[in-house]
């Protein structure tokens, strides 16, 4: 066995096979990753603000007592919850680069990773939108008043929670703009290029 002649031979049907890419797709490709690079960073702010709302309630949570302590707390806790899930599915979003995968595919978990996180957040926000301001209200009535027990039982303590959920309700709709205006173009054009890609 002559191993020269065999490792022209592999060098040959490498280069040949170089050859074959389509430039234009490296360029989608290229494209892809920068929009991909743009949703990571977007994505990233997005998390890190569920920490900066958190700190101040954390902080207050230490200086009070009695039932506002606990409401802080859960707060708080609900939020991280919602960050640590939010992250875990972030986390699963590639960077760096894997020669041995392929990219198509790697770029489809990501634009999945992604989606799947926005719909997340979307469903926090039809959920807890809506509470805020009762959540408000009753952090309220626990400063002025100190314990649930004597706080339900203040005159049309459950009509004010009501009508204040009901206020939230419009806000479902603006942080779902808000989120479209931020998301919506580069997610339809990474969808676009990883379509592109498989064709």
């Amino acid at each position: 066995m002559n191993l020269e002649q065999e490792w022209q031979n592999l060098s040959v049907e490498f280069n040949s096979k170089a050859n074959q890419i389509e430039t234009s797709k490296l360029t989608i490709d290229e494209k892809a990753h920068s929009l991909l690079q743009e949703l990571i960073f977007k994505l990233r702010w997005k998390l890190r603000w569920i920490r900066i709302i958190d700190l101040p309630l954390l902080a207050l949570a230490i200086f009070v007592s009695g039932d506002l302590k606990i409401l802080l707390l859960l707060i708080v806790v609900t939020y991280e919850i919602c960050r640590f899930l939010g992250l875990r599915d972030f986390n699963k979003i590639k960077t760096a680069v894997d020669y041995n995968a392929n990219a198509r595919q790697v770029l489809t978990d990501n634009f999945n990773a992604i989606r799947k996180i926005l719909r997340g957040e979307t469903i926090f926000g039809y959920i807890f939108l809506p509470l805020a301001g009762p959540i408000g209200l009753l952090a309220y009535r626990l400063y002025v008043h100190h314990t649930f027990e004597q706080v339900i039982h203040l005159p049309n303590f459950f009509i004010q929670m009501a009508l204040l959920a009901l206020v939230g309700i419009p806000f479902i709709w603006l942080t779902k703009r808000m989120n479209n205006s931020i998301f919506a173009k580069p997610l339809k054009q990474l969808s676009d290029k990883l379509n592109d890609l498989m064709d």
